[in-house]
């Protein structure tokens, strides 16, 4: 699946990427249309097909670029020896908004194309999911003694968690709009923003 689109150049192939995101997240897989992404992406058709064979593979080769990237991305580029819970869902956020500025159109297909399936379905999908590392992300290494006794820690990280996906997910839609600019120092001032309030709810010191 991974070798499908190795010999295209890398703008092309990102334009191959995004304009069949594009179309597979704003319609149901019978009614996208091949003809809407070869126009997007500035390829024939006949080139369309000539790497993928058919509009059934294209659509998988998306679910297993989506999730490739994904976590390959976080993985790799992850600071594992980053002991605050804080700071390290600010870098995971960071990472995906990277990959989102590439590809603009990731979280809407992943979103249409993920919700619901389990982690074995997902893995059928990419058998190279990495999955005992991917699942540590946000608990490996982690200092939990930063937090307040009374707490309760897993709940406190849901939080977290929750708050800075949600603002995310806002500057996205903020960016597909084009009401704001991709800016990564007002991404992670206001990101900053949300932990330092958070922090003074959960940590002992601060």
């Amino acid at each position: 699946m991974e070798d499908l689109l190795i010999n295209v150049d890398k703008e092309k192939r990102t334009n191959i990427i995004n304009s069949a995101m594009k179309e597979f997240s704003k319609n149901t897989f019978e009614k996208a249309s091949t003809n809407v992404i070869v126009e997007n992406a500035g390829i024939s058709k006949g080139l369309l097909f000539h790497y993928f064979g058919t509009k059934a593979n294209l659509y998988r080769y998306l679910e297993y670029f989506s999730i490739k990237i994904i976590t390959e991305e976080i993985v790799e580029k992850l600071d594992w020896n980053q002991r605050d819970i804080f700071l390290r869902i600010k870098e995971i956020s960071m990472i995906k908004f990277k990959i989102m500025q590439k590809y603009p159109y990731l979280a809407d297909f992943s979103l249409r194309v993920f919700q619901g399936k389990t982690v074995e379905e997902i893995m059928h999908i990419n058998p190279n999911f990495p999955l005992e590392l991917y699942s540590q992300i946000y608990n490996y290494n982690i200092d939990y003694s930063l937090f307040k006794d009374a707490i309760d820690v897993k709940k406190a990280i849901d939080i977290i968690r929750w708050t800075i996906e949600k603002y995310g997910d806002e500057f996205r839609i903020s960016i597909k709009n084009g009401s704001v600019e991709f800016d990564y120092k007002v991404i992670e001032k206001e990101i900053y923003v949300y932990i330092d309030m958070l922090k003074a709810c959960f940590y002992k010191e601060y």
